[in-house]
């Protein structure tokens, strides 16, 4: 268990990969998909990110702007609601681009 922990570690700040980077045989339709994953993974992470931060702070001005304690509260809810949601989202495209580039060493079929 540790050391696959250790490797999506190593993954994930950009060490090395534990499969191939090419399917062959029955998975070989798969490479397409990868391909594309792995071109628009770095720009969905910058867009979401972006997009997370921008709503942030939205949510933080208007809980400073709130008049009243009930107003505050619901704000400080919302801002907390965003915060998770963004952060799981996060972590769920970056655990699909691990999925997606060690499928074949975890099923079996790497050569």
């Amino acid at each position: 268990m540790n050391l696959l922990l250790f490797k999506l570690a190593n993954i994930m700040v950009g060490g090395s990969q534990l499969g191939a980077d090419e399917f062959t045989g029955n998975l070989a339709f798969l490479n397409p998909i990868i391909d594309a994953l792995k071109a628009i993974l770095v720009p969905i992470l910058v867009v979401v990110s972006t997009a997370g931060a921008i709503y942030a702070v939205i949510l933080g001005v208007n809980m400073a702007k709130a008049e009243t304690a009930d107003k505050r509260e619901e704000a400080k809810k919302r801002i907390i609601n965003a915060v998770l949601a963004l952060a799981i989202t996060i972590v769920l495209i970056l655990l699909l681009n691990i999925f997606a580039q060690n499928i074949q060493t975890w099923v079996g079929t790497a050569e």
